[in-house]
């Protein structure tokens, strides 16, 4: 027994010293995949009254608080690693509070009453309003320019030009539908030099002050490093669309009235200080708009002469698109040879008011047929344009435009029109004005005289008694024989002179009875006219019966320079004199 109890005791003694047993069990405060992790031992049951025991817990507890330490104190790349993450924090924050502002702006621009003109581009325009609509979220997709608001994404684009130019739809604040122009200023250069001289040409009175000349608005070369943008009106479609869409309902009233809205815009260009080239006319840089007007656009390579009273701008190069260039303006010698010529062989070409005439005659053509060309098909239209043969008029009815388009279109440029003596063409004048010209005619004292004087060139011709310049085939013989015989009695009844004198064969007496008509019709009550038919008025009751005589006439006092200067007559001539000044051409 007491070896026993000796064997319990010594049992004890090593219990009690020895060391602490760890449990791999045991818990820690840091990840377990952390070297840095300090596992706390499980004690067996023990005398905490040890002298070993305390040692040993304040150790451990020691190193766990040094690792605390080392864990809430860090090192400096720690400290570089949370400044750099708190700075790309805030200025994340920055950025989208940025975002936010952006597009808070943007959606505050957005127009509250947008006036909807467009019938063509209302898809577009719809779609450009809910993506500005939602601007706050998306503020990138929305471009203000000027106090207008553009996406340029191609669902949005309505045209493309040479040098990568792009228009878009854009609507301003004020809810006004516009257009702008893109230009790429890296692409090339010189779209830097075309979009401040459009730019120049659209603020110059002569184009602000048209309602023919396409309607500038704002003009930005700063905003962007990359594009330069021109904001314009916004227009339906071109020419070439519309006469594609819509050629086959344009009557012969709607042509003429086309035609005239070209000429018209050339003349706010032509005929006053500082005189403006268009030098780029074609269908597709005539806009059309929603009420069908045609108005002139894209005036890059357009020019103000050099001076004032300059009538040529010279250039060393072509210019204008093909099948579209005036016959002056192109290089002939190189067209027409085969050798290579040397650069420094340079060709001088002169642009001339003129020049822009006969591509708007090309242009005349273009819509009285429907989209095609006067020079025939494009395989020979340099060859017929070479040698001054507008094959397309024969195919024209209209005698009266026909004349009109072979003096636009001739190479004589001696033979072409200025803009005003154009519009002047009896084929604009309305019937009281073409009336207003035969009574004018009519009232000189050469025509007045019944018996003809036989050295008035217009009168020999008129009554055809000149056998080297026969009356023209347009008139019928006996003017007389087309009037109904009461129509005509009733016209002479009361006057001075009776129906019997007039003489059918002249048109010297024909003026002169129309002259009668006119100023005397309403002096007493007549007898209704038999033949009036559809007309309106004495005006279109004539015109009913001689279509022909106002061009025929006018043909006539074309060749005679001393008529046209007549006080009477000189409001349907119109004298052009572009004088230079000293030293201009």
């Amino acid at each position: 027994m007491a070896g026993s109890r000796n064997y319990n005791r010594s049992r004890q003694t090593r219990i009690k010293s020895a060391p602490p047993k760890f449990d791999s069990r045991a818990h820690s405060d840091f990840n377990d995949d952390s070297d840095d992790a300090t596992v706390l031992p499980t004690y067996w049951p023990l005398d905490l009254q040890s002298n070993w025991v305390m040692p040993v817990m304040e150790s451990l507890l020691d190193k766990r608080h040094r690792l605390n330490e080392l864990r809430l104190t860090p090192n400096s790349q720690q400290v570089a690693a949370t400044t750099t993450m708190n700075k790309s924090q805030r200025k994340i924050g920055r950025k989208r509070h940025g975002h936010v502002e952006k597009g808070v702006e943007i959606a505050a621009l957005k127009p509250k009453n947008w006036k909807k003109v467009s019938v063509k581009h209302r898809e577009k325009l719809e779609l450009l309003s809910n993506v500005w609509k939602n601007a706050e979220s998306n503020p990138e997709l929305i471009t203000i320019i000027n106090n207008n608001g553009v996406c340029f994404k191609e669902e949005f684009s309505i045209g493309i030009g040479s040098y990568g130019t792009e228009v878009y739809v854009c609507l301003g604040s004020d809810g006004i539908e516009r257009a702008i122009k893109r230009l790429p200023k890296l692409l090339c250069n010189l779209l830097k030099l075309v979009l401040k001289n459009e730019r120049d040409i659209l603020t110059s009175s002569n184009a602000v002050e048209s309602p023919r000349v396409v309607y500038y608005h704002f003009y930005d070369n700063t905003s962007s490093p990359d594009f330069g943008y021109l904001i314009l009106n916004l227009y339906e479609q071109n020419l070439k669309e519309f006469i594609k869409e819509e050629g086959e309902m344009i009557t012969e009233s709607r042509a003429r009235k086309m035609i005239r809205q070209v000429l018209e815009g050339l003349k706010a260009l032509h005929a006053r200080e500082p005189r403006i080239l268009h030098r780029d006319l074609k269908p597709t840089n005539i806009l059309v708009d929603v009420n069908d007007n045609l108005v002139l656009s894209d005036f890059g390579i357009g020019r103000f002469f050099p001076e004032q009273g300059a009538t040529t701008y010279c250039t060393n190069r072509e210019r204008g698109s093909k099948d579209w260039v005036p016959y002056e303006c192109i290089d002939w010698d190189a067209a027409c040879s085969d050798e290579v010529r040397n650069p420094s062989d340079e060709t001088q070409l002169k642009w001339k008011e003129k020049s822009d005439i006969q591509v708007a005659g090309m242009l005349a053509f273009y819509i009285l047929t429907k989209g095609k060309h006067p020079f025939g098909p494009e395989f020979r239209r340099q060859q017929n344009l070479h040698g001054d043969d507008p094959v397309g008029l024969s195919k024209l009815s209209d005698p009266v435009v026909k004349d009109l388009l072979s003096q636009m279109l001739t190479r004589d440029l001696r033979e072409r029109p200025y803009v005003e003596q154009a519009l002047k063409h009896p084929y604009f004048l309305s019937s009281e004005d073409q009336m207003k010209f035969l009574e004018a005619l009519g009232n000189e004292p050469e025509i007045k005289s019944f018996k003809g004087d036989l050295n008035c060139a217009v009168s020999r011709e008129l009554d055809n008694r000149d056998l080297s310049r026969p009356r023209s085939s347009l008139l019928p013989n006996n003017w007389k024989a087309v009037i109904d015989p009461d129509d005509l009695n009733t016209f002479c009844a009361g006057g001075h002179t009776p129906a019997s004198r007039f003489d059918g064969s002249r048109y010297t007496h024909c003026l002169r009875f129309i002259r009668n008509v006119r100023q005397h019709w309403g002096d007493k009550t007549r007898l209704p006219l038999k033949a009036m038919g559809t007309a309106t008025s004495l005006d279109e009751y004539f015109l009913q019966l001689f279509p022909t005589l106002p061009l025929v006439v006018h043909q006539i006092i074309r060749k005679h320079p001393d008529w046209k200067t007549r006080l009477s007559l000189e409001k349907f001539f119109p004298v052009i004199n572009r004088r230079p000044l000293s030293g201009a051409d």
